[in-house]
């Protein structure tokens, strides 16, 4: 009876180790499927409506105590607007660093895109994408980048108001403490 028993756990145990063999042979790799918003996209969009519309900007520049305002072309701010496009996540290449999170905020009437970093060692530290629940189009665009170079850290916060314009405002610290902000803010002009 002891070896009836015996051979029926021994045949038992070797169909269950068949079977996780099998298992593993049908495991397939997936693809990911999440989208992350295309910033560059959004930002190219809005180049082109500026274009179209042959508007102006407002730039104002702060630094420390002193403020420079002038009149400007598109091509003059376009530097400025590539570091918006740089901000795009969206690629499988980038995504991989960062998971999101989406929320409806019935008192603004907005769906809020989060995208914050899982590899802390990214220079994008948090992109949030404030959208009309009902048409699906951007109000506010904000970016948060860090990075170090050298001695210093520099942090770079990035505001984008659809069809208004948008700042950049940039701190940077040392290692010895000086500290030095600067803040562009460009307007749209209506003709």
């Amino acid at each position: 009876m002891k070896p009836l028993i015996i051979a029926c756990v021994v045949c038992m145990m070797a169909a269950a180790c068949s079977n996780s063999k099998e298992d593993t042979k049908n495991l397939v790799a997936t693809t990911d499927t999440t989208s992350f918003y295309p910033l560059a996209s959004y930002i190219k969009d809005q180049v082109k409506y500026f274009d179209s519309t042959g508007v102006k900007f407002s730039v104002v520049t702060t630094e420390g105590a002193i403020k420079n305002s002038i009149t400007s072309q598109l091509a003059a701010i376009m530097p400025m607007i590539q570091s918006f496009m740089e901000a795009d996540i969206s690629d499988s290449v980038q995504k991989i660093n960062y998971k999101e999170s989406v929320f409806r905020d019935a008192g603004t009437a907005s769906l809020n895109i989060n995208y914050t970093p899982i590899n802390t060692s990214v220079p994008i530290r948090n992109i949030d994408i404030l959208m009309d629940d009902q048409t699906s189009i951007i109000k506010r665009l904000f970016i948060r980048k860090q990075f170090r170079t050298k001695d210093t850290t520099s942090t770079e916060q990035l505001s984008w108001k659809t069809n208004e314009g948008f700042t950049t405002s940039i701190s940077k610290e040392a290692s010895n403490g000086f500290l030095r902000n600067k803040t562009i803010t460009v307007r749209v002009i209506l003709p």
